[in-house]
């Protein structure tokens, strides 16, 4: 996996940097995408529900965060594709109605260590980080990650989806809507 990492933006004058900040999370500020691999196409998904809390210090470069996302609201392509990713093969909604990450800032604030819980089975997980400056401000946290599908209990769709799922969350610092960083 690509690790992406600006760590010029924890450089930043004292001045620019905030104190410890809590940050409710809402889809209004995270962008909870996953990106998967079927057949010929490649399909990203999109949580239109989610809740939780970010703690974080950039000064520190320290933060922990709590998120809950409901699987029902996962956004897909089309109605085919929505229809195989919510049946019981697969996210199964009905007896598996969240997914939920608890992690912390790690390695001097480059990644995002914790457990991700999935399909009823938690997992330590790790994304990177990377910081995203407007300015001379932090206005944004990307966070990327991949994992097995099959670690998590999801081996349905064998000959359909690739094995691994990445994972990306932009969180918006700023009140401005969250937005990939460029590719």
């Amino acid at each position: 996996m690509k690790r992406l990492l600006l760590l010029s933006a924890l450089a930043l004058p004292n001045a620019a940097l905030a104190a410890p900040m809590t940050l409710p999370l809402t889809a209004g500020n995270m962008l909870a995408q996953t990106h998967s691999h079927a057949i010929i196409i490649n399909i990203a998904g999109t949580y239109r529900e989610l809740a939780g809390t970010l703690n974080y210090d950039l000064a520190a470069k320290t933060c922990d965060i709590n998120v809950t996302f409901q699987v029902k609201s996962l956004s897909s392509p089309n109605a085919l594709i929505r229809a195989q990713t919510m049946s019981k093969d697969f996210l199964d909604p009905d007896d598996y109605p969240t997914t939920s990450f608890t992690g912390s800032c790690q390695d001097n604030g480059t990644e995002m260590v914790g457990n991700l819980t999935l399909h009823g089975q938690t997992h330590p997980f790790t994304m990177a980080i990377t910081y995203i400056k407007t300015g001379d401000a932090v206005t944004a946290i990307h966070t990327e990650g991949t994992l097995n599908r099959y670690d998590w209990g999801l081996n349905g769709l064998t000959y359909t989806v690739g094995k691994n799922i990445r994972v990306t969350d932009d969180i918006s610092l700023n009140g401005q809507p969250p937005t990939p960083p460029p590719s």
